[in-house]
């Protein structure tokens, strides 16, 4: 479980500190994504603005990055779902973190959204922390897709649709 520290989200610019995400996403193994290790490169790539359609934060706790969480399809927010993307450190794992910042980015949707109706999560139909973390967070399980979630170690893996409407809670 989540230590005594204070989490802290704190915005990314995209334009002045997309190397620095690009530096923290490179350093550490994803194994529940589609490429479990990426390159500063390849880090670059993932998209984090503009804040029309992407919002990014870091994470922090005790004041470091421990990971970053990134809500997109904003556009999508008055008629659609949002979805967000949760990475969390290597060795922050398994301590709460996930199940927090869930808890803050669906507090901070809803907020910042008045006319969000629904948010939706894809993750690994085995990446069963994730499961738990959405499912503490009142997040449903919608739905399987078969195969649909390629790896680096040329497996298709299933993945798990949830969603959370706005009077679940």
């Amino acid at each position: 479980m989540l230590r005594s520290s204070t989490l802290k989200f704190l915005e990314i610019d995209p334009t002045r500190e997309a190397d620095a995400v690009a530096s923290f996403l490179s350093q550490h193994t994803w194994p529940y994504h589609a490429r479990t290790t990426l390159s500063l490169d390849e880090a670059r790539e993932i998209k984090l603005g503009p804040p029309s359609d992407v919002r990014s934060f870091w994470i922090n706790e005790d004041d470091s990055p421990v990971g970053v969480v990134r809500a997109f399809d904003l556009n999508d927010a008055n008629d659609g779902s949002v979805l967000f993307d949760l990475r969390i450190a290597s060795d922050c794992r398994g301590r709460g973190i996930g199940r927090a910042t869930i808890a803050w980015v669906v507090d901070m949707l809803f907020t910042e959204y008045p006319s969000l109706h629904r948010i939706q999560a894809n993750t690994r139909f085995d990446n069963h922390a994730m499961g738990r973390a959405l499912e503490f967070n009142k997040f449903v399980l919608e739905g399987r897709l078969r195969e649909t979630w390629p790896s680096d170690d040329g497996f298709r893996y299933d993945t798990a649709l949830y969603g959370r409407l706005r009077n679940d809670a």
